[in-house]
């Protein structure tokens, strides 16, 4: 029997979008590992994908040579539909023989009692099969075509005159198993062994030996690093040896540096300079046009100022310094334009340019830009006055904060939006609180992104999102599916940090309201009376997101946001103090119990008014029980009213000895009516006490938090 073999599948394109490889590497290999599987083909371990810019490949371990065997079981028709009286077979047994292809000694079998499955309801035919056991080299071109063709593409292109299409034109196919080629056509194309090493450095043809030596022999004959990880190492190497030679550290965000990654597949990092006068612009606009539009990588003095020179990761060597000038050239154009932008931009003040975004539309429904900002600045002077921070200093940030939506930089460097309007408002002498919250207030732009070091540009920041909010929810047009045009998840997700990361104390039911009211087609839109609750419910379904990735379980954070807390920072608190609770013994069997008289109350049914009668507690475990509740109830009334939540939560477990021999020893559904309200009620007081209190133990699962979640 053939051993094992290892499985090798290159796609060989033109140049794909460093987005493109993100997305389909991991994607082309889950689906092949779901086709294999499909297919009763075994493989080893997690199957390795690769992508560079000319390639997506797969490497398979330990394909096996065939299928697995498999008998396939069907079932016909009862032995009474089956059989005439005289034992011939029905026309609906001669129709189950056909769709089987059955011979006529399954029949015979069949007729003398054989193959058949019993039940309790009678007896059925039986039809068993071995599914016939097929080559791996004839089935992996089909599967892996279908792997293909399953890839999740925007948008796909035809070249030459193939009936296929794909996100860019495919060039050649490798196939592989072990060291030898698997025939078959994918994409148009014979499937072959032979790859296709750098576009400018490598062979133009590598013939491969085998499926395992697949990334060596593509470095070694083609200058190709196939995997990123590899591209990555090489470029921090060479990025830190340049370091040392410049005197200055390099700027690598993540993102920047995948792009680099993806855009090369022999990379080699160059230094290149820009003239001093240009690094004398402002920081945020050298590293926009570095980083933004040209993906080069900044370079700091140790001091933390921006340095003159700059990295570049190229897909060739530059011997002759071509690359370096062209890029040097780029740059400086970009930096030039931009230092016009400035100087243009600052013949007006911020505070003239306020008048220009009455022409600037914000919603069509929501009317204009102007009219956004007045709204924020109402909502971020209130929330100032609430919170004790400078009023004047917020609602003046707000005022401004959209001004520069309209300058020349910010049209040309849209991220850079709120940052120049820092810039200009210092610039005409505004006071350092208000530049400081102008430029923080789109913080956080998305959902890792730092947050506002200052209290007005916080809560200038909530102000805005709130904002964003209410209108959106007052017309009607909340985000469905995955389309969000407007960023509401992201302005929901901001609320949420802002609020719980900033310690921010604020009654947000009430603050929606007031935003909603802002809104003239609050006034006239049908959805507008339940937007502020509509919202809450938003902000409850972004909370499980959020408390996850935190570490919390979500039948926690449902356990707490089923009270509704009008402070969103206080339910945060609860949703730490119950996932902590939650690891001690006696949670367990409190949970179990909010369950249980939950189950028993509604059986029961309302037990009537009044309050507990002492005289009719005559079993000591419910005089213990009933004791015990008096000593708690007031010590937890006491710790939630200063917030003081693991101290309530340990005391309700104070509860688990006495609840537990309660239900012992106590039957509450005695037949002496009065003995029975009076247990009722007993248990409805425990009930607030667990339910009602610091959150609804009935939604929390006595398994673990990771099953929880």
């Amino acid at each position: 029997m053939t051993p094992p073999q290892t499985v090798l599948f290159e796609l060989g394109t033109e140049e794909l979008p460093a987005r493109a490889q993100t997305a389909l590497a991991p994607a082309l290999a889950a689906n092949a590992a779901a086709g294999l599987q499909t297919a009763r083909l075994a493989h080893g371990a997690a199957v390795q994908s690769y992508a560079t810019p000319r390639r997506l490949a797969l490497v398979i371990p330990a394909v096996a040579a065939q299928t697995a065997p498999d008998m396939q079981v069907r079932k016909g028709p009862s032995v009474q539909a089956a059989f005439q009286a005289d034992g011939q077979p029905t026309p609906a047994l001669l129709g189950f023989v056909r769709s089987c292809k059955a011979s006529s000694e399954q029949v015979a079998r069949w007729q003398a009692g054989e193959d058949r499955l019993k039940t309790d309801k009678g007896e059925w035919l039986e039809f068993r099969q071995t599914a016939p056991v097929r080559e791996a080299c004839d089935l992996l071109p089909d599967i892996l075509a279908q792997a293909v063709d399953g890839l999740p593409l925007d948008k796909r292109m035809r070249w030459g005159e193939q009936a296929t299409s794909f996100i860019r034109p495919v060039r050649w196919v490798v196939l592989m198993y072990g060291g030898e080629p698997v025939p078959g056509t994918i994409m148009g194309l014979p499937c072959g062994r032979t790859s296709r090493g750098h576009r400018f450095l490598g062979q133009r043809d590598i013939p491969l030996q085998d499926a395992d030596s697949y990334a060596a022999a593509l470095q070694e004959h083609g200058q190709v690093l196939a995997d990123a990880a590899s591209r990555r190492r090489r470029i921090t190497e060479q990025m830190a040896g340049l370091e040392r030679q410049l005197g200055a550290r390099a700027a690598m965000p993540e993102a920047l540096l995948d792009a680099a990654c993806a855009g090369t597949e022999w990379p080699t990092v160059l230094p290149a300079a820009m003239a001093a006068s240009h690094a004398a612009l402002p920081t945020e606009v050298v590293t926009a046009v570095l980083e933004d539009q040209q993906q080069y990588f900044p370079m700091r003095h140790p001091d933390g100022g921006l340095a003159d020179e700059f990295l570049i990761v190229a897909n060739v060597p530059d011997p002759t310094g071509t690359i370096r000038t062209g890029a040097e050239r780029v740059v400086r154009s970009r930096l030039e334009d931009a230092a016009f932008y400035l100087k243009q931009d600052r013949l007006r003040t911020l505070e003239s340019r306020m008048p220009d975004l009455e022409h600037v539309t914000f919603h069509r429904r929501l009317g204009t830009m102007l009219a956004r900002t007045q709204r924020i600045a109402e909502l971020a002077g209130g929330l100032a006055q609430e919170h004790g921070a400078d009023t004047d200093a917020t609602r003046r940030a707000a005022q401004l904060c959209k001004a520069d939506l309209g300058t020349d930089m910010v049209q040309s460097f849209p991220n850079l939006q709120g940052v120049m309007g820092a810039h200009y408002a210092a610039a005409d002498g505004e006071a350092t609180d208000v530049c400081r919250a102008i430029a923080e207030h789109y913080r956080p732009r998305h959902a890792h992104d730092i947050l506002p070091r200052t209290v007005p540009g916080q809560l200038l920041a909530l102000a805005d999102r709130l904002d964003m909010l209410a209108g959106i929810f007052c017309i009607g047009e909340a985000p469905t599916g995955s389309r969000d045009p407007l960023g509401v998840r992201r302005a929901a997700y901001g609320v949420l940090r802002l609020i719980v990361e900033c310690r921010l104390e604020t009654d947000l039911p009430a603050w929606l309201a007031r935003a909603c009211a802002n809104h003239p087609e609050a006034l006239r839109n049908a959805d507008a009376a339940a937007a502020p609750d509509a919202i809450l419910d938003y902000l409850a379904e972004r909370m499980l997101a959020y408390g996850s990735e935190r570490g919390y379980a979500k039948d926690t954070i449902r356990a707490v946001l089923k009270l509704r807390h009008a402070n969103l920072l206080e339910a945060f608190e609860r949703i730490a103090a119950v996932s902590a609770f939650r690891t001690q013994p006696a949670a367990r069997i409190l949970i179990e119990t909010s369950r249980r008289i939950r189950n028993i109350l509604r059986e029961a049914g309302a037990a009537g008014p009044g309050a507990i009668d002492p005289e009719l507690l005559t079993e000591p475990a419910e005089q213990a029980l009933h004791r015990q509740l008096d000593a708690v109830d007031q010590e937890v009334d006491e710790d939630c009213r200063r917030r003081r939540y693991p101290q309530a939560l340990a005391a309700l477990c104070s509860l688990a000895e006495p609840v537990g021999h309660f239900f012992e020893q106590v039957l509450v559904m005695t037949d002496d009516e009065k003995m029975r309200h009076n247990r009722i009620r007993l248990l409805s007081r425990l009930n607030r006490l667990l339910s009602h209190r610091i959150a609804d133990f009935t939604r929390l699962q006595t398994h673990s938090a990771e099953e929880a979640s």
